[in-house]
């Protein structure tokens, strides 16, 4: 009976409910539910589309700072360089032009010595002048010819008219000399001065600052898309790239020693040291202390050489496009040279297909032997060179040559011919010093060539035994023979350079003018060894040949792509543009360091002030030094007429008192004996009176013979003076009337010629008066030279000092023009690296950081939006569940009864009999616990994966936050005004850089280049992405919350929905 009772309880307990569950009702609490996961998920995906367009516009503005960097370099290129290889191209023709006013310098003094002692020579007048010495050369023209004083200084005009003219024929030559030089340096100065102001302190600075913004830009760039892509899938190719590297002997195996090689070429320290060995000793499991290629795939994935394949391979390529930007833009031979020489040199470490194409191209007379015989002079040059960028411990010279030797072998001796001739080695501007040991290195190379040759080349027509005998000794031989041919070359050179100077300076008047306006020196007295070699280096600044720089373009071009292309394979591989250490700041430090260095040396010149100071002195010079060589040439022959007639009144006079006194000398002894006799009987007298006979006769005699004395003297005294005065006379008298004798007697021996006949017997004559020995013509040139000199003293204000200021000049522009050229090669080499190296890594960089954040951007949108798609279903669900259980869209009622259907005869009747039973198995099963707990399970699977999506999201939002802080550091990529300031900077130091399609010339152009170009990234993405990181960690913790919420309300109206269908079981079997 309780039995009944309660089923009776129960049964009208369903009746209640089923009345009250007989109406429809809405389940708000589910409605809210549902729309709030709905709305929730929805501010997610709007939250996600936010950072899916920031990413984006991180690509786009990747895009935009790869065009500020190719830009930069392209401006480096097209401006930097090509100005720099136009200065240094002028600086080189404008030493030529230096050399060129110091050759006209010497020849002016030459010249105008010349024609002064060939007018000379024509006046015999003053031919006796200036051969015979004043005294003599006056009496002989008075004698011989009855020419006085005044009739020489009627000749000094004649003369100084024949020296003028060619005085200023020759000044004329000198002044388009200076003027031809000034011409060509002039430009070369003023863009020095520019220089000044674009490489000031304050741009500079600039530029310091902007590469280290620019380094961190592009660092931050990297370390997102690392994040972002992760590693690449292309390791089986970087092995196949790297291993040649590692694999230096190409014995296929990799040794400790090629280990330690690869960490000292590339900088790897956990490759030096011990640590190779350690590597070896743990990845060698065959036993013969060598690593194989298969080997090498682990030992390259060690944890402690991290990323080892990327460092190396960007390295590798880093350098090739260094020396790509180096071949291309070299237009001088020797730069041309050097940069093939240093290609052959890096390719040998992986290429040796390309080494044999350059080795076909040097051989097979595409290009000038020159050019052929250069390329290995530097490969000899750079062998022992420490820095020199080799990643290769193999002979590259050796390999390059037996390359050559073994397709062309006659060009390798046409080589060798050229390096061991000097003439050849200093017209390509190299230093005689280092001739021997190169020509005994390439001629090692070619003996080790032809014993290795697989080919029976032979250029010996000997045996086998005596060529390699013969081989043994060729570089020996060859140092030999070079070293000699320098000896050789360097005497005569020293031989020539004497006569030349004993040419020029071989008359008198130019030693004089040489002695009085340069001190004795020459122009080109100051020319050693060393300095001639500087200067020769001009020979080597010669623009290359045309099919060189063709050469030159193709190499350039291939070496690029290739650099590339290893770029992109790095890239790929490690999802990073460059290597940790790689830098712009530095490479833009040692650019500035060379230019500056470069303008320091040539300031003085390249101001403003300084160009017009070299102009004036040069204007000075043209002024003065036509007065300064007239005068002292009208010195000379003054002197010359000046000087003869005091100096012959002088000796005259002399020599007539000489005569008097002798005369006078002899008057007075025969006076003084008569005198002494008559003077002694007086004196005894006088003095016996006073001391006595004795001793006054002794006194007497001593008195007698000292007055008799002294009279005499005073007699010869006086007689000599009057009879040397009259003595004058006589001898003018004399001479005047042997000069009308001698010239009576001279028109009577017509065979015999009268100026030698005249100068042999006047200059013994007058040698006897004057009583002076007979002098060469040479002792009367030093002589003349020696009276010169001590008139210096006295006349040395009437000469400026033009001519030793311009020589001055000239030297020291001599002295520096080759150093300058040498700098700025250098700091050309720094622009190159700084310009490959951008252009290296941005190409890479804009090439693949768009791709990488369009894709994640992509790749990120559709998860979202599937995530979307997958989730609004079961909300609908949901709420079309919450409705149908509350009675909505017919609701939960009882279970039909099926009449078993009848037995299927065909297939189809048999798939539809299996989906009827499904479909009535799943809608009967509702009310059972397997139901109930299978969707509870996959709802939790459904929160579980919310709750995931939430993590992810919290995970993405701190690399959003890695982004936005890395902003926070880098100004330049948030403010417009800094940005501007930056291009403003590089604007100052370049003329016009390109960006993208945009060209900056000026400031109006730089205004909004920053936000045309997407440069402001995190203006652009750090809004964004502060938004999305609040809008979907929020909203997705939020949607997590109320999809629980949802399983808690699913499970309710499971429950309901049960009670209903028997609700409405209950009230059906009522009503039956």
């Amino acid at each position: 009976k309780s039995t009944e009772v309660v089923g009776s309880f129960r049964y009208r307990a369903l009746l209640v409910m089923a009345e009250s569950m007989s109406s429809r009702q809405t389940p708000w609490c589910t409605i809210f539910l549902v729309v709030s996961t709905v709305l929730f998920n929805a501010l997610v995906l709007v939250g996600n589309k936010w950072t899916a367009d920031a990413l984006s516009e991180i690509g786009v503005s990747t895009q935009g700072w790869s065009h500020v960097g190719t830009g930069i370099a392209s401006a480096l290129k097209s401006e930097i360089d090509v100005v720099m290889s136009n200065v240094s191209v002028t600086l080189l023709n404008s030493l030529d032009h230096v050399m060129a006013a110091q050759g006209n310098l010497e020849m002016v003094l030459s010249m105008v010595g010349n024609e002064t002692d060939k007018a000379i020579a024509k006046q015999p007048e003053l031919l006796l002048l200036q051969e015979h010495g004043p005294e003599k050369g006056l009496v002989l023209l008075q004698e011989v010819h009855g020419k006085n004083q005044s009739h020489v200084e009627a000749l000094v005009p004649v003369v100084l008219a024949s020296v003028h003219q060619v005085l200023e024929v020759v000044m004329q030559k000198v002044e388009e000399t200076m003027d031809m030089l000034l011409k060509k340096l002039r430009p070369a100065l003023e863009q020095v001065g520019k220089w000044i102001d674009q490489f000031g302190d304050k741009v500079i600075a600039g530029l310091q600052d902007f590469s280290t913004t620019l380094d961190k830009a592009q660092k931050i760039f990297d370390q997102v898309m690392a994040q972002l892509h992760g590693g690449g899938n292309n390791t089986d190719l970087m092995i196949n790239q790297t291993w040649p590297i590692f694999d230096d002997d190409d014995s296929g195996a990799v040794s400790v020693t090629e280990l330690q090689n690869v960490g000292q070429w590339f900088s790897i320290s956990a490759l030096q040291g011990d640590k190779p060995q350690s590597l070896i000793d743990k990845y060698d499991t065959s036993g013969d202390g060598e690593i194989g290629k298969k080997e090498f795939t682990k030992l390259v994935d060690d944890p402690s050489i991290p990323g080892s394949l990327s460092v190396i391979l960007r390295k590798y390529a880093k350098r090739l496009a260094e020396i790509a930007g180096a071949v291309g833009q070299a237009y001088m031979r020797d730069d041309v040279a050097i940069s093939v020489a240093n290609y052959v040199k890096l390719v040998c470490a992986k290429n040796m297909t390309k080494v044999r194409w350059i080795a076909d191209r040097l051989g097979n007379n595409s290009v000038p032997m020159d050019f052929t015989a250069a390329v290995f002079v530097e490969m000899c040059l750079t062998e022992d060179d420490p820095n020199a960028a080799v990643y290769t411990a193999a002979d590259t010279g050796l390999l390059l040559t037996q390359a050559v030797y073994h397709l062309h072998p006659e060009a390798m001796t046409s080589s060798i011919d050229l390096v061991g001739n000097s003439s050849w080695w200093v017209s390509q501007g190299f230093n005689l010093q280092d001739q021997a040991k190169c020509a005994q290195k390439v001629a090692t190379w070619i003996a080790t060539a032809e014993k290795t040759t697989t080919k029976k080349i032979s250029l010996l027509d000997v045996s086998h035994s005596e060529a390699l005998e013969v081989l043994d000794l060729m570089p020996k031989a060859a140092f030999i023979m070079a070293e000699e041919s320098a000896k050789l070359y360097r005497l005569e050179r020293l031989q020539a350079r004497q006569q030349r100077r004993q040419q020029i300076f071989a008359s008198q008047t130019s030693q004089l003018l040489l002695t009085r306006l340069l001190g004795g020196v020459s122009p080109s007295d100051t020319m050693s060894e060393d300095s001639e070699s500087v200067v020769n280096q001009s020979a080597a600044g010669l623009p290359a040949a045309p099919e060189t720089l063709e050469f030159a373009k193709f190499l350039s071009a291939n070496a690029t792509d290739r650099a590339k292309e290893l770029q992109h394979y790095c890239f790929d591989h490690s999802s990073e543009s460059s290597n940790a250490i790689d830098d712009f700041a530095s490479k833009i430090q040692a650019m500035l360091s060379k230019v500056t260095s470069f303008i320091q040396m040539m300031q003085k010149y390249s101001t403003p002030k300084g160009i017009n100071d070299l102009e004036n002195q040069v204007k000075d010079f043209l002024t003065k030094a036509l007065q300064d060589v007239s005068k002292l040439v009208e010195e000379k022959l003054g002197g010359l007429v000046k000087m003869a007639a005091p100096q012959l009144d002088t000796a005259i006079h002399t020599a007539a008192h000489k005569a008097g006194e002798q005369i006078g000398a002899m008057i007075g002894k025969v006076i003084s004996t008569p005198m002494i006799q008559a003077l002694e009987g007086p004196l005894e007298e006088i003095l016996a009176k006073q001391l006595g006979n004795g001793t006054a006769n002794s006194i007497g005699m001593t008195l007698s013979s000292a007055l008799g004395g002294e009279v005499s003297n005073l007699t010869s005294k006086a007689l000599g003076s009057k009879i040397g005065d009259a003595l004058e006379g006589l001898v003018d008298e004399a001479l005047d009337k042997a000069g009308e004798g001698l010239e009576t007697l001279t028109k009577k021996l017509p065979q015999v010629p009268t100026a030698q006949l005249t100068a042999e017997s006047m200059d013994a004559h007058l040698s006897n008066v004057f009583d002076q020995p007979r002098q060469s013509r040479h002792q009367r040139a030093v002589m003349m030279m020696l009276q010169e000199a001590e008139k210096t003293a006295d006349i040395s204000d009437t000469v400026s000092h033009a001519w030793q200021g311009i020589v001055n000049l000239l030297r020291s522009l001599a002295n520096l023009l080759p150093q300058a050229v040498n700098t700025l090669k250098d700091a050309r080499t720094e622009v190159s690296k700084l310009s490959s190296g951008l252009d290296s890594i941005f190409d890479v960089f804009g090439v693949k950081g768009p791709q990488i954040f369009n894709t994640v951007s992509k790749y990120y949108m559709t998860i979202w939006v599937a995530y979307f798609v997958f989730i609004l279903p079961f909300c609908g669900f949901t709420l079309y569940y919450g409705l149908w259980a509350n009675g909505w869209f017919g609701g939960p009622k009882p279970y039909p009864d099926e009449p078993e259907p009848p037995a299927p005869e065909t297939l189809w009747q048999r798939f539809k009999l299996l989906f009827s039973k499904c479909f009535s198995f799943c809608t009967h099963c509702h009310d059972t616990g397997l139901c109930f707990w299978s969707v509870i399970i996959f709802m939790q699977v459904i929160v579980l994966v919310t709750f995931l999506i939430c993590i992810v999201l919290a995970l993405f939002a701190a690399v959003k936050a890695v982004i936005i802080s890395g902003c926070e550091q880098v100004y330049i990529l948030e403010d417009a005004g800094i940005c501007e300031s930056g291009l403003t900077t590089l604007r100052n130091f370049l003329t016009k850089m390109p960006i993208g399609n945009t060209i900056i010339y000026s400031d109006e152009d730089i205004a909004g280049a920053c936000d045309a170009n997407s440069l402001l990234t995190c203006e652009l993405v750090a809004a964004k992405f502060t938004k999305s990181t609040i809008m979907t960690s929020v909203s997705s913790l939020l949607a997590s919350i109320f999809s629980l919420q949802m399983l808690f309300n699913a499970a309710t109206l499971h429950e309901q929905a049960v009670w209903r269908r028997r609700a409405m079981a209950a009230k059906e079997t009522k009503a039956d």
